[in-house]
């Protein structure tokens, strides 16, 4: 079962996450602007009006700096930390819907993503990577 989000999806959010993914496609990826956990929070943002990243835009611009927010626990535990806080609960990635937030596998790294029905946007090196929901470790109810 999808748990249910703490905030509601604006009424126009399919079309807004829809432009802000063409927006996005061929960006390049760059620390605190185009990175994974900008992208998936940009998302969120453009859904619900929200954003679960408030209290780290213009706090980091390299990987070190973000390694430093992530903290000693990795990604995988401050994204889990950061949207319970936020009020997304996760869900089985069986459940996951189009919006929701993903953490995938892209080689050999874990990264945040936004789903997008059969495939999770995460950003790569010349742009928006399309990854199988296959790939999906863990997911989050936008």
């Amino acid at each position: 079962m999808r748990p249910l989000p703490s905030r509601k999806r604006l009424p126009d959010w399919a079309e807004r996450l829809a432009a802000l993914v063409e927006e996005r496609r061929n960006a390049p990826f760059e620390w605190g602007v185009q990175d994974c956990c900008t992208l998936a929070a940009d998302a969120a943002l453009a859904i619900t009006g929200a954003d679960p990243l408030a209290d780290w835009r213009g706090r980091y611009a390299s990987e070190e700096e973000a390694e430093t927010r992530i903290g000693p626990e990795g990604l995988e535990a401050a994204v889990a930390a950061g949207l319970a806080a936020w009020g997304a609960p996760e869900c089985p990635v069986a459940f996951a819907q189009r919006g929701d937030w993903a953490l995938v596998s892209v080689g050999n790294q874990l990264v945040c993503g936004v789903v997008l029905g059969a495939v999770v946007a995460a950003p790569g090196r010349d742009g928006i990577a399309f990854v199988p929901v296959s790939r999906m470790q863990r997911a989050w109810s936008i």
